[in-house]
């Protein structure tokens, strides 16, 4: 019997991981027991048809009673496993996403109870009351083993038919669509939704297609986020949200609101409140970025800052800079990835964003708005948005970011010489470089470094050396600025012995990069570089707030 009562702890772990399966904590579930009660009455289990449609071993309904509660999970075992648990509810093996509801064959033929099907076609008013896999095709980032066809069902192949998007890849989207036909089937009048689930289905770009149909079936009328730690190993740094919605329209299709919710070790408080937002009405910044020019010219591929591999690169215009990576439009959207590199850089799967003349300021203030925010399990699932072009703090930002781009530790800008690419030998400019061609070449000329006044003095002016001639900075980036071109000088000694010692890095080009220049500092001049990074931070606090204040998030 002891063992019985435990049982869903003793699973194993991995194989839940597999299916995205997540168990709710007591605690939690008596927090969402207490909210449905605000909403439904405190006699809801009385009232109303409850069905847990993936019951696991019953941690949602196992410490309650209920007049009319059904329970029906996928794997037969965890219904004898737990079969001690609600012994008043009707228990069957049943596959949500994979079996036959009323809404693709006639009542008689599905393998749901006689009840179950008479309290649809009664319209009685019923509960789904659910936590779902959260897992989808190929893993969601942060569920290691989760299989890569996990999400190929019978609900995902009808809702690629419904042209629902890339939402059909997500097992609880597929939970909340198929809730939604047997909804629509039977004009369910009073059919309520309580889902423990990430709010990615409220505002992320996957969900776009969904939203407009969903949100005119059912209203969104509470709802909780906690983090998602409170579940047994899993990641602190997104959240999970419990959502109740009812039979009828959600008017505001755009905006949410979620109480914080924290457990103590003793009892869960409400700290404040958190709006999620989707961007279905307004532009994605990741939309906003795209150079206009046309492209005639392939440029080489970089896996890093000094390492041109041999791959296809991208056609760039002939007033090419570089590029960002810029993977998705979500804070959770893989903010390591986030980089720029003087030429085709490529990460993984990130989206390569040629940075040309008519979009560089567009593309670094993204990339400092995108690396000043730390991703956390209340914001992950933000968007970030065009800004507030006529704010007054918004030039200020563009030209704070042209800065901060440039000495980032996600900054690759390099200058590269005869790199050997299919067949030929490449020159990288680094057009990222913020000092003039004559001061470098005179620093050369100076110290004897003929190779850097040769370099220099048959070059010219870089793309960011000409633009900050144009504006004003701020004092922070200013004084970041300066400290960087004390720090050129005054390495300028350390130059050649640094060469012989770590060629790769180049360092004897003329418009070297920080991610060249930096490590020279770093292991020569140490003092100048701590000074530099507590200028940087500086800049970075002053900054961060402006991502906020200019509309770059809500």
């Amino acid at each position: 019997m002891r063992l019985k009562s435990i049982a869903d702890r003793l699973i194993e772990d991995t194989q839940r991981r597999k299916s995205g399966d997540f168990w709710t904590p007591t605690i939690w579930s008596d927090k969402a027991h207490e909210m449905i009660g605000k909403q439904l009455g405190t006699d809801w289990k009385e009232k109303y048809v409850v069905w847990d449609n993936c019951w696991g071993t019953g941690n949602l309904t196992r410490d309650y009673r209920f007049g009319e509660l059904y329970c029906s999970t996928l794997f037969e075992s965890e219904l004898n496993i737990a079969a001690n648990y609600n012994p008043e509810a009707t228990k069957f093996q049943f596959d949500f996403l994979n079996d036959d509801i009323p809404t693709d064959v006639v009542p008689t033929q599905t393998k749901l109870p006689k009840g179950l099907l008479e309290a649809f076609e009664q319209n009685k008013p019923i509960v789904f009351f659910l936590n779902p896999p959260y897992a989808r095709n190929g893993g969601d980032g942060k569920q290691a083993g989760v299989s890569e066809t996990v999400a190929e069902t019978v609900a995902n192949h009808q809702m690629q038919e419904d042209e629902m998007g890339a939402c059909s890849a997500n097992l609880y989207g597929q939970f909340l669509y198929r809730i939604m036909k047997i909804k629509q089937k039977f004009k369910l009048k009073e059919c309520y939704i309580a889902i423990f689930c990430p709010t990615l289905f409220l505002v992320g770009q996957s969900f776009k297609k969904f939203r407009k149909v969903f949100l005119d079936e059912f209203s969104f009328e509470d709802a909780f986020q906690f983090r998602a730690s409170e579940f047994a190993n899993v990641s602190d740094k997104w959240g999970i949200g419990f959502t109740i919605l009812k039979s009828g329209k959600t008017i505001n299709k755009e905006t949410f609101e979620y109480r914080i919710a924290e457990y103590d070790g003793e009892e869960i408080k409400f700290n404040g409140s958190k709006i999620i937002y989707n961007a279905d009405n307004d532009k994605r910044y990741s939309e906003y970025i795209t150079s206009s020019k046309k492209r005639t010219r392939v440029f080489p591929t970089q896996t890093n800052a000094l390492k041109i591999v041999e791959k296809d690169g991208i056609k760039v215009s002939d007033e090419f800079l570089g590029t960002l990576l810029n993977d998705g439009n979500l804070i959770d959207t893989n903010p390591q990835g986030v980089s720029i590199f003087s030429s085709v850089g490529k990460k993984g799967g990130n989206s390569v964003v040629s940075v040309e003349t008519d979009n560089f300021t567009r593309c670094t203030a993204l990339f400092s708005a995108r690396k000043l925010i730390e991703k956390n399990w209340i914001n992950s699932k933000d968007e970030y948005l065009v800004p507030d072009e006529s704010h007054p703090k918004y030039e200020e930002f563009v030209s704070d970011s042209m800065v901060h781009s440039l000495f980032h530790s996600s900054s690759n800008q390099s200058s590269l010489r005869q790199i050997e690419y299919k067949g030929k030998n490449w020159d990288i400019k680094n057009e990222f470089f913020w000092m003039s061609r004559a001061e470098i070449e005179l620093l050369a000329n100076n110290h004897r470094l003929t190779q850097t006044y040769n370099d220099a003095r048959t070059s010219k002016d870089r793309y960011v050396y000409t633009k900050l001639q144009g504006i004003t900075l701020s004092p922070e980036a200013q004084a970041v600025l300066d400290k960087a071109c004390e720090i050129v000088r005054n390495t300028f000694k350390y130059r050649s012995m640094f060469d012989s010692e770590h060629p790769e890095y180049q360092i004897m080009n003329w418009d070297c990069g920080w991610y060249q220049i930096g490590e020279l500092a770093y292991q020569c001049a140490k003092a100048d570089y701590n000074e530099f990074v507590k200028l940087f931070k500086a800049l970075e606090e002053k900054m961060r707030p402006m991502v906020y204040e200019l509309g770059f998030l809500r």
